[in-house]
């Protein structure tokens, strides 16, 4: 049986003895973040989490030094020269594998750690922990579920490097009937249009009509009345549909599917981890979807605390602060050295606020569970 090492045991041993860290140095966290700008909003939702974590750990040997890399091109490498001036080698952040880069090639970067909210799984700096939700670990939360039945999927998708890849993820899994790539937003009901095949299927229903129409026949007059109600009769001939897409263009993408005549009554939506987004729960036709995502009872407790203090809700990547925080102050107080290294982390499992993740190859595996939206609620999917 694999050993889990429980933060929350950690955070009795750790920071309620005393002597734990009596002769410890402080911990120094420096946050590398987009506090104003295009993505501060992100930002500050993070640095909000981070503080209220450090407040509840309730240790006055944590502190945390903000740097802003104001959204900007370069930002990320300006807040970082700005930290090593106060020696700090600690950090959370930064958001995107996009601002990592900036700052990875300057001379002193392997001399600090970083707890990165990238989800990317290759290529990843030696110093660095991806700490995101991956695909990887989507796409294994969602593996019983794909394999429980053996007919063919149509694959839906924004054409991006991320839906190629998560494709190429899911042909291990399923077979793949069609796939469907649209570029921009305004080209999903176009890309709707041709997935559903409703040109041909509304063509055959009004040949249909016109046919029961000319029989002179009473009951086919009543029939065709009847079938004059709808678009189309014919259904496709598919029953899943796998959409990564994410907002507004997951709810464009199957509003579409619903208004040329398919919809979850007859083909089941399946996409990724959605950060339990209540704006899909005001849209009808994603009744029944699934996705993978973190624990609903964990997530709502976090949100509680933090709507509590801040005034509003969570909405996606700042949930993961409650781990990363106990998880670098666990660390740093169980050993003597004044550093960190990835050495420290790997092949461990943790149980987290958030659920339990492991650590391995420098990014995390987060143990994710099946939901879908029922009448307005999302609703844990119970395995069979």
């Amino acid at each position: 049986m694999k050993a889990i090492k429980y933060i929350l045991i950690f955070y009795l041993v750790v920071f309620f003895t005393g002597s734990a860290h009596a002769k410890k140095d402080k911990l120094r966290i420096g946050a590398i973040l987009p506090l104003t700008g295009k993505y501060s909003d992100i930002g500050v939702r993070v640095m909000n989490t981070i503080q209220l974590t450090i407040f509840e750990l309730d240790n006055l040997d944590i502190e945390i030094y903000p740097y802003d890399t104001k959204s900007s091109k370069g930002g990320a490498k300006d807040a970082y020269l700005k930290a090593r001036e106060k020696n700090l080698n600690i950090f959370i952040g930064p958001i995107t594998s996009e601002s990592l880069e900036e700052i990875k090639n300057l001379k002193d970067f392997q001399n600090s750690f970083f707890f990165s909210f990238s989800n990317k799984e290759t290529k990843i700096p030696s110093n660095v922990l991806n700490f995101g939700v991956n695909l990887s670990s989507e796409i294994k939360a969602l593996d019983g579920f794909l394999k429980k039945r053996s007919d063919k999927i149509v694959y839906f998708a924004k054409e991006n490097q991320f839906s190629k890849l998560t494709l190429e993820r899911l042909k291990s899994k399923v077979k793949i009937k069609k796939k469907y790539f649209y570029r921009n937003f305004n080209e999903i009901k176009l890309r709707s249009l041709q997935a559903t095949n409703f040109n041909y299927r509304n063509k055959k229903h009004l040949d249909q009509i016109k046919k029961l129409k000319a029989s002179g026949d009473e009951g086919d007059a009543n029939y065709a009345k009847d079938l004059e109600k709808h678009d189309t009769r014919e259904g496709v001939n598919y029953r899943r549909v796998f959409i990564p897409n994410y907002n507004n263009e997951l709810i464009a993408s199957i509003s579409f599917f619903d208004f040329y005549d398919v919809n979850y009554k007859t083909v089941q939506f399946i996409t990724l981890n959605q950060w339990f987004n209540k704006n899909l729960l005001l849209e009808p036709s994603l009744e029944n979807i699934i996705f993978p995502s973190i624990n609903l009872n964990a997530f709502d407790k976090l949100n509680k605390k933090y709507k509590k203090v801040y005034g509003n809700n969570i909405e996606n990547i700042e949930i993961l602060a409650f781990d990363i925080v106990p998880l670098i102050a666990s660390t740093w107080f169980n050993k003597k050295e004044n550093y960190l290294r990835i050495e420290d982390f790997q092949k461990s499992t943790f149980k987290g606020e958030i659920g339990k993740f492991k650590i391995e190859k420098n990014k995390v595996s987060h143990e994710l569970q099946l939901y879908k939206i029922k009448k307005g609620k999302f609703i844990k999917v119970k395995k069979t």
